[in-house]
């Protein structure tokens, strides 16, 4: 079961529950933290207490800024917060001004900060997300609709299966090339349609044959395997909002040679691009994987 999965399957339980219906979204975070402490121990057997309430709460705030039907109260708190926080290029002056504006109910707490730190994200183009010791922003990303997360449910199992099958291939043909690919664990409980792949953090080292290795530039680079899954099983749509492929899930079934060519692909093309560049610069290679048909995207660079 994706800890992704779980997120938002208690936040949507909660956010349609009757009971809750009286209550305002400050009080159905904290119950989705009890809920999703629930979920986890029987089904993933518990988890970090520290962490999973930070990825809850970031999950929760998140998906109430990108809500597709609203309570009136979460309308409201959405109109407000946002017109208030995008009056503030600095997050620690937004942050200062509601302290102060809003003393009686602040406190120094995971579900106050979240809030805060998401709303300031989200109208400023940013996306909130959590490592082990720290909170921070990076560039926004797309997301997956409720509604859409629910069409994805039924085949998660049996495309994660597949996809990791395919990754085992596709890492041995890195390695085929010379390209040592590591990967380490990481307190991100990750997104949905990264389908895991997201929760462990993916490096590519570059063999000492490389020009880039001789001229002594950096050596490693990130290879975001969860953006990849994202891009194969649900694209970006013209509103920034991601959709399950059309082609592969068609009449909701999975269409597996769709899958597979579909990674064959997306997988295929950054380490094209990797491949060519062993011999010439980036730019090079990438006008030349773009020649050969392939897909082709910046890369991130580490230290």
């Amino acid at each position: 079961m994706l800890p992704a999965y779980l997120f938002r399957v208690g936040i949507d339980w909660v956010r349609h529950q009757k009971e809750f219906a009286n209550s305002n979204p400050y009080a159905r975070c904290e119950h989705t933290i009890k809920v999703l402490e629930r979920l986890f121990e029987e089904n993933l057997c518990g988890a970090d207490s520290k962490h999973l309430e930070v990825a809850s709460v970031c999950a929760y705030w998140e998906e109430f800024f990108h809500l597709e039907d609203p309570l009136q109260d979460e309308k409201e708190w959405k109109e407000g917060l946002t017109k208030r926080s995008s009056q503030y290029d600095n997050f620690e002056k937004w942050q200062e001004w509601f302290k102060t504006s809003y003393a009686k109910v602040f406190s120094e707490n995971n579900i106050w900060t979240s809030l805060l730190m998401t709303s300031w994200a989200t109208t400023h183009q940013y996306q909130l997300v959590y490592t082990e010791d720290s909170w921070d922003f990076v560039p926004s990303r797309s997301y997956l609709p409720t509604s859409q997360m629910w069409r994805l449910s039924r085949h998660l199992d049996t495309v994660t299966e597949v996809l990791r099958e395919f990754w085992i291939e596709e890492s041995r043909r890195w390695e085929e090339s010379g390209f040592l690919v590591q990967d380490e664990s990481s307190h991100y409980l990750g997104r949905v349609e990264c389908l895991g792949f997201d929760t462990r953090k993916y490096t590519v080292t570059w063999p000492s044959r490389s020009q880039i290795a001789k001229n002594g530039g950096i050596h490693k680079q990130v290879l975001d395997l969860g953006s990849l899954v994202a891009d194969i099983v649900a694209p970006v749509g013209d509103n920034w909002y991601r959709r399950p492929d059309s082609v592969i899930f068609a009449h909701d079934h999975i269409d597996v040679t769709s899958l597979i060519n579909r990674a064959t692909y997306v997988f295929g093309s950054k380490r094209r691009v990797f491949e060519l560049a062993l011999e010439d610069d980036f730019d090079k290679a990438r006008l030349q994987a773009q020649a050969e048909g392939w897909l082709v995207e910046e890369l991130e660079l580490v230290d």
